[in-house]
């Protein structure tokens, strides 16, 4: 099993880092693009959340985001102390199938996070929010 830890700010210049961080591990760790598409859209989806809601924008706090590789799966854990939140929560939108003009805004994004992971969850502990994204390496 692989770890590595990397720590942002809840600023947009904190998502760069994660990508680059991301981007990183990849190639060191033997990922194939397609799963690390899949993980790269669903943390940016999550970490892009915390920052513009669950933070509303205030840029002084951190954002920990734990990258693991096991036997057979990469886990990224994203840990928070904003307000709780529970991202699996939200409904999936019911006008997925019209136009992109006609549709709500909203809850596209958590949709894209369920699709392109195999599992993924929410728990509260000791005042954070902490997200799970699985993805399978086969």
């Amino acid at each position: 099993m692989k770890n590595k830890i990397i720590n942002i700010k809840s600023r947009t210049s904190g998502l760069e880092i994660m990508n680059q961080q991301l981007a990183k591990l990849v190639e060191e760790w033997d990922i194939s693009k397609d799963v690390a598409f899949s993980m790269n859209l669903a943390l940016e989806e999550i970490t892009t959340n915390i920052i513009n809601y669950g933070y509303k924008g205030v840029q002084d706090y951190d954002i920990v985001i734990r990258f693991t590789l096991e036997r057979h799966k990469l886990r990224i854990q994203i840990k928070d102390g904003a307000k709780e939140f529970n991202p699996f929560d939200v409904e999936v939108p019911e006008d997925l199938g019209k136009p992109l003009e006609e549709r709500n805004i909203g809850g596209l994004g958590i949709h894209l996070v369920k699709k392109f992971t195999d599992n993924f969850s929410y728990r509260r502990s000791n005042n954070k929010n902490i997200v799970t994204l699985t993805k399978s390496l086969e």
